[in-house]
């Protein structure tokens, strides 16, 4: 799903009427521990995520940055008017906020289409806008299997995840949901544009860049995605 400009009108149709969507939004807010916050969503999309956590913390904050105009603009005409949300131009790799500007930092589906070798790139612009002790909330997509794209076991691994995925949208009448999730699933085996890294890939990426406390959240009856938790706890491991 490359053109998000044109798919943004049509996107809180077809993601609130999946189970698993909603899921991921209701476990990312239940890690925000605590209201007096200033708070970065990346990838906000619509606004689904912030919405939620508004309504959860009161007295929470949040700048939202999507590379998609799309997006944006829905976002934006959404929360017209509070004095609680900006929305910006922006994407993992480039931040348009200064350091140390957040206490947490949170992303719903977004970071898979992180080239892998850009992973530390973006865990590094995280840490950047992060206050030490901050905490960075990922929800995302992830493959249980290393490896090279042609490898047979990684093949298999999500293949079987996004078909797994596919029945579940449709056993709870997100028919269009199905659609979407089968059409990524050759540009996620081919790796084109969709970047399946492992959770223990991304947990050695965050630990280098000086991240620690890590908390790994299933989110059943699936292992297609996953929530990574972790904490800012020093800085980056690579640069004393």
């Amino acid at each position: 799903m490359a053109d998000w400009d044109n798919f943004s009108t049509r996107f809180d149709n077809i993601f609130l009427a999946d189970p698993l969507y909603l899921d991921i939004l209701e476990k990312i807010v239940a890690e925000l521990d605590a209201d007096d916050k200033d708070i970065l969503d990346i990838g906000c999309g619509t606004g689904n995520l912030i919405a939620r956590i508004l309504e959860e913390l009161p007295g929470a904050r949040v700048a939202a940055v999507d590379p998609s105009q799309g997006m944006r603009d829905i976002c934006s005409e959404r929360f017209e008017g509070s004095d609680r949300v900006s929305i910006a131009a922006g994407h993992a790799l480039a931040i348009p906020f200064p350091d140390a500007a957040f206490d947490d930092v949170v992303t719903s589906l977004a970071l898979h289409h992180v080239h892998y070798d850009l992973r530390e790139d973006c865990v590094r612009e995280i840490a950047r806008v992060l206050k030490p002790g901050g905490r960075f909330i990922c929800a995302d997509t992830f493959c249980g299997v290393p490896g090279r794209k042609e490898d047979t076991a990684r093949c298999r691994d999500i293949i079987e995840k996004v078909v797994a995925k596919a029945l579940l949208s449709l056993e709870h009448g997100a028919y269009e949901m199905m659609l979407i999730t089968l059409a990524a699933l050759v540009p996620t085996v081919t790796e084109d544009g969709e970047y399946w890294a492992t959770v223990p890939e991304w947990l050695e990426s965050l630990s280098l860049a000086g991240f620690q406390e890590f908390k790994v959240i299933d989110l059943p009856p699936l292992e297609i995605a996953k929530i990574i938790c972790a904490a800012k706890v020093q800085e980056d491991l690579r640069f004393p």
